[in-house]
């Protein structure tokens, strides 16, 4: 993968290539695109923001149009065998797909002509910063998706309690545009039912949750997880559109290693109770996704590699039923 010629042609990682999974939708893909701003680097990362994870520092060099393009082409190679069954795709570019000094809107629009011409595509989720959410926007994307699919905006909220999200997390996302974000997006999705207009895509929302994030504890790290989740779900209702809960365990980054030394991902038990909790608690309200990747960020591989097999065939059924009466089976001993 890493021909000395690769940054030149802007072709992925080897770490940022995501194997097809399968959610409760069917075949699931997430791809990633490069970021357009200065550096590559997400505007906030820039600002010294958002510290629990490397993502937002991209991959080293800015990208363009031209590059974007060309990875996109390469990426419809690439999973060439996956595109005629996929049911699920997620967009991703290290920050915000809405922001359009991070990722051109000739591309993002290049990216859904491409998702209309899949034939078993049911829905598109791309992640922004809630800034970035707008009526305007959110609509163009809807309109250019069209009608026969679903579309989910990923907010990266990763904890509903201000001061760890804002203060610990550095995310710097008041409640207010989460909720503004959380309005704009209905706002779409009504005006189009109740015009009617079957032409455009109808939007909901989608969560990030971390499950042990900095700023909580073995002693709260699944209390802080359910109540973000409820209260996404509580949000999302409120408006009146659908939600996807995106849960992921908490992992040891470079900047979240050198901003909270101490602090190591949950224990699979607390994993395992976070996500039980979750589905107990938001029930059929909420579509919920565990994902396990780590873009090849996690400061210690070996736990990782053992934490992942310790949890993946059980997250694997989750994800694919929505069912976790999994997590019940598993006892003590074999955890």
């Amino acid at each position: 993968m890493h021909s000395p010629d690769s940054k030149e042609l802007a072709l992925p990682r080897t770490e940022s290539l995501f194997k097809p999974v399968l959610d409760r939708r069917g075949l699931r893909l997430a791809i990633v695109l490069g970021n357009e701003a200065p550096d590559g680097i997400c505007p906030f990362a820039l600002a010294d923001l958002c510290h629990h994870c490397d993502i937002g520092l991209g991959e080293g060099l800015r990208f363009d149009a031209t590059k974007n393009l060309s990875r996109l082409g390469w990426l419809q190679k690439h999973y060439a065998s996956v595109w005629p069954r996929l049911n699920h795709l997620v967009v991703y570019n290290s920050g915000s797909v809405l922001n359009p000094l991070e990722l051109t809107p000739a591309v993002l629009n290049a990216i859904l002509d491409f998702a209309r011409s899949l034939p078993e595509l049911r829905l598109v989720s791309l992640e922004s910063r809630e800034s970035f959410i707008t009526r305007s926007v959110v609509g163009r994307v809807a309109a250019t998706l069209g009608s026969g699919r679903e579309l989910r905006i990923i907010v990266g909220i990763e904890s509903a309690d201000d001061a760890v999200r804002n203060q610990v997390l550095r995310k710097n996302m008041p409640r207010a545009g989460i909720e503004r974000a959380v309005r704009n997006i209905a706002t779409v999705r009504q005006r189009a039912l109740a015009s009617h207009d079957n032409a455009i895509a109808l939007p909901g929302v989608a969560m990030n949750v971390i499950i042990g994030c900095p700023g909580t504890s073995a002693a709260t790290s699944v209390t802080d997880a359910v109540e973000t989740a409820v209260y996404s779900v509580t949000l999302a209702q409120t408006y009146g559109i659908p939600i996807d809960l995106n849960l992921h365990p908490y992992y040891p980054s470079k900047r979240g290693t050198a901003r909270f030394a101490n602090h190591s991902c949950p224990s699979v038990e607390s994993t395992f109770e976070a996500v039980s909790s979750i589905a107990q608690s938001v029930g059929d309200r909420a579509v919920i996704f565990v994902g396990l990747e780590d873009e090849g960020h996690d400061q210690n591989p070996s736990g990782r590699a053992e934490y992942f097999a310790r949890i993946a065939q059980a997250m694997d059924y989750f994800n694919r039923t929505g069912q976790s009466d999994v997590f019940r089976s598993v006892s003590s001993a074999s955890v």
